[in-house]
């Protein structure tokens, strides 16, 4: 089982009641609360960023800050807005109205948004109170000044905290006052106000904590561009802001009628006593807690939907991660319990001064997940308050074991689609996290293993890489930790996307559990998909044509025209069919990838066959090639013309030979120098002082000058110096395989580069 987000499939709310009765406009409050949501590529949104706006025209108009609707990675401002008023100033403010983008100016850290007219229930909104933002006041140093918002540390309520301007300094060319008033991060975008009312300034992002002063803009700066932007129209996604209005007014009704109600699977609901409140009600689940209590109890549910039943093997693999709390928390304990008729697991567990509980219910293919914790000093007292909460939740429809997936996995935006064959299932995102992941994809009766597709903007520092070059610093930390990286390909193609593709295995949480994980990068753009497969070694190893497979059936519509309908991924796995779990496989590997050596037309290395003296100098002489290549300083070696001379330095090696550039460069070098009958005797097994040799002398590895006995000495104390002479291969004599061969050139190449 792949760990589990906590969040469920779409679900709809039944909306009971209209929420709140006439609200007294009349009595609003201009400085309204402002929350900037992020539509995700499952249709989901999520707030990012929230600080407070304030109405300057009667229609609706919103003056806020830039940072506050804008996204930073993305370099685009936020998809849709909520806007919560406050009525009552000892009251919370109420959150049932939208807006849209009018416009936004980076350099001034401003933006308008424009009121919808109507709110989430339909109903349209009065003429509003709002600040005269063109009254023409200009404070000086020592005016008292006070700020309205909704800052963080305030809690729920508007927040009006009081000082006054210190002096005077530019930013970006425009003028800003500064100011002792306490205010933090939740304020930006709200109201400076003068002792007399007057609206003077907008509080910022900029602020000096070292001299504990904050700064807002002088609102007369921003008057030339505010009234150009007062005809301007807003930039509403309907799709987006339909989605918000449709959250914002199930939470609304929600704590209207103190009751919950989801109508689609699991099917659920709950109700809660008067001096409750729901916090979040989303698509995946809810939290709830007890309204204005200093030791308040909250209670957390969320829904879990899984592509296959959950059943008693995923139950056991859960019991194998809930295990750890066993080594954390001595007073862990796990017991069967009955929770809203059904059967489940309860947990308790002791942090701090309080008592955690949990219940995990099985349900067909969901799994439901309770938590709150209980004040140890409380302890009865707050079970009594919970009590209730937990008595009244019901599951209103019967278990299903089958989710009914689609075998296709589809998206407008990115525009693409995937299958899954045989008894895998894909399943979209169910929730918000991770925020690039678009699905996930299973094998029945597998739960250690998924396949991930997640799509996200490329980092602005890597954009300009090459796919070898983004490979490479992919991979670079790999050969500082306990992973092998046994596959890489930097040239990928899928349906007109092209990318890179690496492979590596490394050892799970269980002891010589081992593991494998390819990852495959596919640019579009400024944006890449990122498709990750992760299993166990053995599952990795039976699986790999089925996920071929799925990768194959990736559909995109767009990219380069030229190459659609082309896949070239490589073999996902080992370079070669029979190097698979050999010791130098990581070596053989690494060499391939470089071109460095090539196996037989089979698709074998044949790792155990013993090399020959010229297929040896043959792969250290293009290894070293490789490198200065890499290097770029016009050192490569052109071999073609020494094959072309004709005084042959060994009377063995003829000019028709493939080995004769190779022998004959190496003779030049004084690389070799051959035995005393002028013979270079290509065909016999290398050894591995042999090797060595050529090795130190291709590389120019610096040697002790003097004389040794026997004479191969120096050579054999530098291998073991330079770690390059693997285990078992003590006798300089041994006659050297292809692969021993592979780790001795891949460890003087990874040293010399």
């Amino acid at each position: 089982m792949s760990k589990k987000l906590l969040f469920s499939l779409l679900l709809s709310i039944v909306f009971l009641l209209p929420a709140h009765a006439d609200e007294n406009f009349s009595a609003m409050n201009p400085t309204v609360k402002v929350t900037a949501y992020k539509k995700l590529y499952t249709g989901r949104i999520l707030g990012i960023a929230s600080g407070s706006g304030t109405v300057i025209t009667a229609d609706g108009l919103i003056l806020t800050n830039h940072h506050v609707i804008f996204d930073e990675n993305e370099q685009k401002p936020l998809d849709a807005f909520a806007v919560c008023v406050t009525f009552d100033v000892q009251k919370e403010p109420v959150c049932k109205y939208t807006a849209s983008l009018v416009a936004n100016d980076k350099d001034f850290d401003l933006a308008i948004l424009k009121l919808d007219a109507k709110d989430v229930f339909g109903k349209t909104l009065p003429a509003l109170k709002y600040l005269d933002y063109q009254n023409g006041v200009a404070p000086k140093e020592q005016t008292q000044v006070q700020v309205v918002g909704y800052p963080g540390s305030g809690g729920e309520t508007i927040t009006i905290t009081k000082g006054q301007i210190s002096g005077f300094d530019q930013f970006n060319s425009h003028t800003y006052f500064k100011t002792d008033t306490d205010f933090d991060h939740g304020s930006s975008g709200g109201t400076a106000l003068d002792m007399d009312g007057h609206y003077i300034g907008i509080p910022t992002y900029i602020r000096s904590y070292a001299e504990n002063v904050g700064y807002f803009l002088d609102l007369r700066e921003a008057l030339p561009w505010i009234r150009e932007h007062l005809m301007a129209q807003a930039s509403p996604d309907g799709k987006t802001g339909g989605r918000l209005r449709h959250e914002l007014a199930r939470l609304e009704t929600a704590n209207e009628n103190r009751a919950l109600a989801y109508s689609e699977y699991p099917g659920f609901s709950i109700t809660l006593p008067e001096d409750w409140k729901f916090y979040e009600v989303g698509d995946e689940g809810f939290y709830a807690e007890q309204e204005k209590q200093a030791e308040s109890v909250g209670l957390s549910v969320y829904f879990n939907p899984y592509q296959f039943e959950v059943d008693k093997r995923y139950m056991d693999k859960l019991d194998e991660e809930l295990a750890k709390l066993k080594k954390e928390y001595p007073d862990y304990k796990k017991e069967e319990a009955v929770f809203a008729g059904q059967k489940a697991w309860k947990l308790t567990y002791s942090a701090y001064n309080q008592r955690q509980y949990a219940y995990y219910i099985p349900y067909g293919y969901c799994l439901l997940s309770l938590h709150y914790a209980i004040r140890l000093d409380e302890e009865e007292k707050q079970l009594r308050v919970i009590q209730p909460v937990l008595d009244s939740i019901e599951l209103t429809l019967p278990p299903q074991t089958d989710p009914k997936l689609s075998r296709t996995i589809a998206f407008d935006d990115p525009p693409f689609e995937i299958a899954v064959e045989g008894r895998w299932r894909a399943m979209k995102n169910p929730g918000n996290h991770p925020l690039d992941l678009l699905a996930e994809a299973v094998r029945e009766g597998n739960f250690d293993g998924f396949m991930r597709w997640n799509y996200r903007q490329t980092p602005k520092d890597e954009r300009k890489l090459s796919p070898k070059d983004r490979m490479d610093e992919a991979t670079k930390g790999l050969e500082y930790s306990d992973s092998k990286l046994i596959y890489k390909k930097e040239d990928v193609v899928a349906d007109g996307l092209t990318g890179f593709l690496y492979t590596y295995e490394y050892e799970g949480e269980k002891y010589q559990e081992m593991h494998k994980r390819l990852t495959l990068t596919l640019q579009n753009g400024d944006y890449e998909f990122k498709i990750i497969y992760d299993d166990l070694s053995a599952n990795f190893d039976k699986n790999l044509d089925e996920v071929k497979a799925i990768l194959e059936s990736f559909r995109f519509r767009g990219g380069d025209e030229t190459r659609k309908g082309t896949y070239d991924f490589g073999p996902l796995d080992y370079s070669f069919s029979d190097v698979q779990y050999h010791r130098f496989a990581g070596a053989i590997g690494e060499l391939a990838d470089k071109g460095i050596v090539q196996g037989y037309p089979d698709g074998t290395f044949r790792p155990e066959k013993p090399i020959t003296r010229a297929e040896a100098l043959k792969i250290i002489l293009i290894s070293k090639n490789h490198m200065e290549k890499e290097r770029g300083l016009g050192k490569e070696v052109n071999f073609t013309r020494y094959a072309a001379k004709d005084a042959f330095k060994f009377r063995d090696v003829a000019k028709r030979d493939w080995s004769n550039k190779f022998v004959q460069y190496a003779a030049e070098k004084e690389i070799l120098s051959g035995y005393a009958d002028k013979t270079f005797r290509p065909d016999n097994p290398v050894t591995t002082v042999e090797a060595l040799k050529m090795m130190m002398g291709v590389y120019e590895i610096p040697l002790w000058q003097g004389e040794t006995n026997p004479w191969y000495k120096k050579y054999m104390e530098k291998g073991y110096e330079l770690y390059l002479i693997p285990r078992g291969l003590e006798d300089p004599n041994h006659k050297l395989t292809r692969g021993e061969l592979a780790y001795i050139v891949n460890s003087v190449y990874s040293q010399a580069k």
